[in-house]
C-alpha cells in the first residue's frame, strides 16, 4: 500500500485531464485526487464513486477537523482508513466505496469502526457502492438504532441504504482548467 499522500485541495478538473490520469494508471495524480475531494466536498458522492468504478479500486477520503481531505486508494478489496501525519482529529467524515458492489459495513469496516469508536476520533462514516450509500454516526451517548448492541459499535448508528444518482454531469459548468 501507498503511503497516505499530503491533503489536497479540493478542484474540479477537465474530464479530460482526469481520464488521461485515469487511463495512465495514475490515480494518484493531482488531477483525480482532487477532482475526488470536490465531489466529496460537494456531496457529489456517485460521481465519486463512478471514478472509483472506472479503476476497480476502493477510493477513501477522510476530511480532518480542520476540513483538510485525503484521498486515498487501496486494493479492489481494502481500503482503510490511514490517517495521514498532520491531519487533526477528531475526523468529520470517512468516506470509501467498494467498487461493483453494495453500500454494507463489511467486516473490515466494522473492525474499522470499533477502533475508532474506542479512540473517539471520527464522527461520521459513509460507504458507496453502485448507486447506494450507506451512513453511520458516532453517537456519544450510544447510537438509537446501533450497528451492535453492546461493545463499540454501539455507539454507530446503523442507518438505511440511501440509493443514489448521478445526475447532471458536474463537468458542464465550472471546470477549472
Amino acid at each position: 500500500m501507498v503511503e497516505a499522500k499530503p491533503p489536497v485541495e479540493p478542484k474540479l478538473h477537465s474530464l479530460d485531464a482526469v481520464e488521461s490520469a485515469l487511463n495512465r494508471g495514475d490515480v494518484w495524480s493531482d488531477e483525480v485526487r482532487e477532482t475526488m475531494a470536490y465531489f466529496g466536498v460537494n456531496d457529489l458522492w456517485p460521481w465519486f464513486y463512478s471514478i472509483s468504478e472506472t479503476t476497480g479500486m476502493e477510493a477513501s477520503m477522510l476530511i480532518d477537523a480542520t476540513g483538510l481531505c485525503y484521498v486515498d486508494w487501496g486494493t479492489v478489496s481494502r481500503v482503510g482508513l490511514n490517517p495521514p501525519e498532520g491531519a487533526t482529529i477528531p475526523f468529520q467524515v470517512w468516506t470509501h466505496t467498494h467498487p461493483k458492489g453494495f453500500a454494507y459495513w463489511s467486516v473490515t469496516d466494522k473492525n474499522t469502526l470499533a477502533i475508532t469508536s474506542v479512540a473517539k476520533i471520527l464522527n461520521k462514516a459513509i460507504v458507496l457502492g453502485k448507486g447506494e450509500m450507506k451512513i453511520a454516526e458516532w453517537c456519544e451517548s450510544g447510537a438509537e438504532s446501533p450497528l451492535a448492541f453492546d461493545g463499540p459499535l454501539s455507539y454507530w448508528s446503523d442507518e438505511s441504504v440511501v440509493f443514489t444518482e448521478c445526475g447532471p454531469s458536474p463537468w458542464i459548468e465550472g471546470v477549472d482548467a
